[in-house]
């Protein structure tokens, strides 16, 4: 994925470290512009290590976005709180966990080099419980920013922030139907060259195939 970008990385020459810790900043900063030029109202953190990275409002709902940026953007990772037990000691037991809905409501992964953004629904990081995946995973969520403006009505008023693996099957298929998804959901899913998921329930066959969907649909 070349760009003109990539001949001005660190041409301030940076240490190794530093220059990791300005690409996160700089991932962070740009998904904040990338979502204005959009319209939306963003809110941002003012710590560091707070629990997730900004607030999206869109139509009165708020919904809670992790940040995750790449430099050569073949993978994204999907976790966090890896970085407080390495801070404190190398021994120190690993924190790091897939991202969850306890967590947050959206994950937008970015490639720090383009701008080019994915906005991946959190539940379809849990029902793929990958601690990373590949662009080619991702590719539904390819810069589908208008998502938080196509939310189904039939959602109710949590929006976009609806547990779909939580509700019951007969919801889902009403849907399903209503949504006019074409097909019928899909039991597994590649995540790599070699790797596929296999759905552990018809509620997360569902529910991934709803998310994938609007995501597609929201594409700009």
């Amino acid at each position: 994925m070349p760009t003109p970008w990539e001949r001005s990385l660190n041409i301030a020459g940076h240490k190794v470290g530093t220059q990791r810790s300005i690409l996160g900043y700089a991932g962070e900063s740009l998904v904040i512009g990338r979502a204005l030029v959009c319209g939306y109202n963003l809110f941002f953190k003012a710590w560091r290590d707070s629990k997730y990275d900004a607030v999206l409002d869109h139509g009165g709902h708020l919904y809670r976005v992790e940040i995750k940026q790449s430099r050569d953007a073949k993978e994204f990772s999907m976790t966090s709180g890896a970085r407080s037990g390495q801070q404190i000691s190398r021994g120190a037991p690993s924190r790091e966990k897939i991202v969850s809905t306890e967590d947050c409501d959206f994950l937008i992964a970015v490639h720090s080099l383009s701008g080019e953004c994915w906005v991946i629904p959190i539940e379809v990081i849990e029902i793929l419980n990958r601690k990373s995946l590949s662009v080619d995973a991702l590719s539904p969520f390819y810069e589908s920013w208008a998502i938080f403006t196509s939310s189904p009505k039939e959602f109710g008023a949590d929006g976009l922030r609806i547990r779909l693996r939580r509700q019951p099957i007969t919801k889902l298929t009403e849907l399903w139907t209503t949504l006019a998804i074409p097909g019928t959901p899909p039991i597994s899913y590649r995540v790599g060259p070699k790797k596929e998921v296999s759905f552990a329930t018809p509620e997360d066959q569902y529910a991934f195939g709803i998310w994938r969907h609007l995501g597609e649909v929201a594409r700009i």
